[in-house]
């Protein structure tokens, strides 16, 4: 229950800012809008912390997912870059979710097989999958977003925490691998010997 209420509360900052976006935007509702806005990020930014305190690869993505999902959600129809950006970011976190459910499992193997194991393709020696590639383009995403001028200093802490937290997510996941991987450097270095 407990990650259940964070993700609902990971919904419900993406739509308090939302709110409050319009509320900003619109003649007489200014004050309303403020409130909600920074509620929505006090909200958020709770929540991706309590994210990284948990430590769990499968809650990183599903908050970031939750997130994102809301703000397509919220987007003016006409603003198409946004839409294009969030649907892309929804299609790499699904594929995130696919790696999830079998990085637990002994075919797993056949993955790190079948990944070239120069520094590109690997993430700390693991086989960078789909979910490492989907950390990497929200990365970048959120990156684009923290050089965007105007954005107050409140929201910007909020993309800087939601970063923060990808590092720790692909660590997390990292650790997935290697439960069923093992130590690949000491196997490569065994092999040579």
């Amino acid at each position: 229950m407990e990650k259940t209420g964070l993700v609902a509360r990971v919904a419900e900052a993406a739509a308090s800012i939302d709110e409050g976006r319009k509320g900003l935007d619109t003649d007489g509702g200014e004050r309303e809008g403020r409130i909600a806005f920074h509620d929505g990020l006090s909200t958020g930014m709770d929540a991706f912390l309590e994210v990284l305190a948990l430590g769990d690869a499968k809650m990183f993505i599903l908050a970031e997912y939750t997130f994102f999902s809301q703000e397509r959600e919220f987007c003016d129809p006409s603003d198409t870059f946004a839409i294009a950006s969030l649907t892309q970011a929804v299609q790499s976190f699904d594929d995130a979710f696919r790696a999830l459910k079998v990085v637990g499992s002994p075919a797993y193997r056949a993955v790190e097989e079948a990944t070239p194991h120069r520094k590109e393709y690997r993430y700390h020696g693991m086989p960078k999958d789909a979910y490492h590639i989907a950390c990497e383009a929200h990365r970048a995403r959120l990156s684009n977003a923290l050089r965007t001028p105007g954005i107050n200093m409140t929201e910007k802490a909020l993309l800087q925490q939601r970063l923060a937290n990808l590092p720790a997510a692909q660590n997390a996941y990292a650790d997935l691998q290697r439960a069923v991987l093992g130590d690949l450097d000491q196997e490569e270095d065994a092999g040579r010997m």
